[in-house]
C-alpha cells in the first residue's frame, strides 16, 4: 500500500458545492465514505474521530473520502438537521462509485453522522457495507436498520454518555448482519481510545474485503 497525498476534492449536490478531502491509494480493494458528527456542534471532516476512522480502514488498503456537510466548513447550503444531509451523503457515494466502479464501497461515520449515511446507505444498492461509530441511540431512531441487509459493524464505547450500551446491544440482536465492538472505558468521543477505534476499522474491513 502506497498512500498519496490527501487531495481537496469538490463534490456537488442539491447545496451546491461540498468540500472532501480524498485519500487516493495505489491499488485500492475498497473505497469508503466517512461522515463526521453534528454540524451545528462544531463537526467537521476533521473531527479526530473521523480521521482516525478513516485511517483504520486505509491501513485496509481502502481508499477514504470525508467531506463536510452542507453548512460545515467552507460546503455550501446550511445546517438541515439531517434531512438535506442525507442528499450530501447521496452526493459522495455518487462520486466514490463513479470514481471506482468495481470494488467494495464501505459507507458510514461518527455519532450524528453514523445516523444519517445509515439511513443512505441502507436505502442505495451500490453500498457493500455500513459501519455506525459512537451510535447515537439515545437521540435517534434507528429502527429502520432492521430491515437493511448489508454487513455492518458498530464501534461503541462502555462510557458513551450519547448511547446506552444496552440498548445498542439490542439493536444489533435485531439486525440481521450486524457485529459490534464495544470499547471498554471509552467515552463518546474515544478519549484516549483511538487506537483501538483505528484497529477495530481496520480488522473488519479486511474481514468484509475477504468475504
Amino acid at each position: 500500500m502506497n498512500p498519496k497525498p490527501l487531495r481537496h476534492v469538490d463534490l456537488y449536490g442539491s447545496a451546491g458545492r461540498l468540500e472532501a478531502l480524498y485519500r487516493e491509494l495505489q491499488d485500492p480493494a475498497g473505497i469508503a465514505v466517512v461522515c463526521h458528527p453534528l454540524t451545528s456542534e462544531g463537526g467537521t471532516l476533521h473531527n479526530k474521530v473521523v480521521f482516525r476512522a478513516a485511517r483504520g480502514l486505509e491501513a485496509a488498503n481502502v481508499a477514504t473520502l470525508r467531506f463536510n456537510f452542507r453548512g460545515a466548513g467552507v460546503s455550501g447550503g446550511r445546517f438541515e438537521g439531517g434531512e438535506g444531509e442525507q442528499e450530501d451523503v447521496a452526493a459522495a457515494i455518487t462520486w466514490a462509485r463513479k470514481k471506482h466502479p468495481d470494488i467494495k464501497l464501505f459507507v458510514g461515520g461518527f455519532s450524528f453522522g453514523s445516523w444519517v449515511a445509515s439511513r443512505v446507505a441502507c436505502e442505495t444498492p451500490a453500498v457493500d457495507a455500513i459501519f455506525l461509530i459512537g451510535t447515537p441511540v439515545n437521540k435517534y431512531d434507528f429502527g429502520y436498520l432492521r430491515h437493511c441487509e448489508r454487513p455492518m459493524l458498530f464501534v461503541h464505547g462502555t462510557h458513551d454518555e450519547h448511547g446506552d450500551v444496552g440498548k445498542l446491544e439490542t439493536l444489533v440482536q435485531e439486525v440481521r448482519n450486524a457485529e459490534s465492538v464495544t470499547i471498554t472505558g471509552a467515552d463518546h468521543f474515544f478519549t484516549k481510545q483511538l487506537e483501538a477505534l483505528e484497529e477495530t476499522m481496520r480488522t473488519w474491513a479486511e474481514e468484509v474485503l475477504e468475504q
